[in-house]
């Protein structure tokens, strides 16, 4: 039997905030990112950092034609020091886009007793979003706060914010994320 421990319920997940992937298209969401962790953290609520840790070769590189980044063994996997990892955090890492498919991220939050997420990070068109999705899939109650999401595209990140909302995963402002907290 698995001990669950307690943690109310809810946790924050942080999809991508790596060295690599972070541009200048994600200036404006960092401080909203780290003003929920640290009311998160105080709070008692889990912390988890899915994070792209990916080989050369890996098929996004090689099929999908996109520039290689986050290689394993490289500074660039490491989350941006403005978020930086607690030693009560949980850091998973990811080959795929969802920060479920393949990796123990469903197992450690249902050990956490977590039934709910604040899914944030990017890129809110790819990983974001299909970690989000699969969260759905799982059974997760799940909250995309649109200030804590980015993507280069404006388009497509408004495009990410309607499907958020057709899932009713949407919300507006980390400040009503942080009210419910």
């Amino acid at each position: 039997m698995v001990r669950k421990e307690s943690s109310g319920g809810k946790a924050v997940v942080v999809v991508d905030m790596q060295k690599d992937n972070v541009g200048g298209f994600c200036q404006g969401i960092i401080p909203n990112i780290k003003l929920l962790l640290e009311r998160a953290r105080g709070k008692g609520i889990p912390v988890v950092f899915v994070c792209d840790s990916r080989y050369p070769d890996d098929f996004i590189f090689t099929r999908m034609g996109h520039k290689p980044s986050c290689i394993r063994g490289t500074e660039g996997v490491k989350v941006i020091e403005e978020l930086g990892p607690q030693a009560t955090d949980v850091v998973i890492e990811k080959r795929m886009m969802s920060g479920f498919f393949g990796s123990d991220l469903d197992f450690t939050l249902r050990q956490k007793g977590v039934e709910s997420l604040i899914v944030v990070g990017v890129a809110t068109v790819g990983c974001v979003l299909k970690t989000a999705m699969d969260a759905v899939e799982l059974g997760y109650e799940v909250m995309v706060p649109a200030d804590c999401c980015a993507t280069p595209s404006t388009e497509y990140h408004e495009l990410s914010l309607k499907v958020f909302g057709l899932f009713n995963m949407l919300k507006p402002t980390v400040a009503e994320v942080i009210d419910a907290l």
